[in-house]
């Protein structure tokens, strides 16, 4: 008896937040249906889409999102210690990562073994076979033996145009108008930064104005 073994591919995600890159959401989604390890870096400036892949991914698939500014070490590896099994991580501004935890990943990535000694704590457990997709505005940044772990794809930044296009996507629950004013005001903004625009978008009440959301923003900027 002959038997056919087909491969299973699984529901391709649309990426339908971002505009263009329709090579890139190719590749990302071929990174994630492979059976192989590979580890994808999405280098490039503020507002060029990298952490909506990462965000498209954590919402659909089964997966650790860590944001690397604001993770701690230890908060890192109680998460992966406590997620021994998860097979996709994912990483924003990787840049920002600690140089020790730069090299604890680097050593997982490698061996599938995460050995760490903290002050209070030892670490020691083991994750195979999993994926990394991470973000980067400055790989110079991230150590050599590291960077050479992934395969990086560098996005050029978005035109204002497309920023604005964007910025409707991700805040649908706002007036198309109401969320172009967000964005001409981010767009103003040294950073440019679409998570800025969400982050913004989630303050404003229903019937605010320009004048409101120019106060929210001034007073956001102004604290932070």
């Amino acid at each position: 008896m002959i038997r056919l073994f087909a491969r299973v591919f699984h529901k391709e995600l649309e990426f339908s937040k971002i505009v263009g890159y329709e090579d890139v959401k190719d590749v990302v989604n071929r990174a994630l249906d492979t059976e192989d390890n590979i580890n994808l870096l999405l280098d490039g400036p503020p507002a060029s889409a990298k952490s909506l892949f990462l965000r498209e991914i954590q919402e659909n698939k089964k997966a650790l999102f860590f944001d690397a500014t604001n993770c701690s070490g230890p908060a890192l590896l109680d998460t992966l210690n406590e997620n021994r099994d998860a097979k996709i991580l994912l990483i924003d501004e990787l840049e920002k990562m600690a140089r020790n935890f730069q090299n604890m990943l680097l050593n997982m990535m490698e061996t599938g073994h995460v050995t760490v000694n903290l002050r209070s704590r030892r670490y020691d457990f083991v994750m195979k076979n999993v994926k990394i997709f991470a973000t980067s505005n400055d790989v110079e940044r991230i150590s050599r033996p590291m960077l050479s772990r992934f395969r990086k794809l560098t996005l050029p930044a978005y035109t204002k145009e497309e920023f604005l296009l964007i910025s409707a996507r991700v805040l649908p629950k706002l007036k198309e108008e109401t969320a172009r004013y967000i964005a001409e005001c981010v767009w103003g903004m040294e950073s440019k930064d679409i998570r800025n625009v969400i982050s913004i978008g989630k303050l404003v009440r229903k019937g605010d104005g320009p004048l409101e959301i120019a106060r929210l923003i001034e007073t956001m900027e102004k604290y932070k």
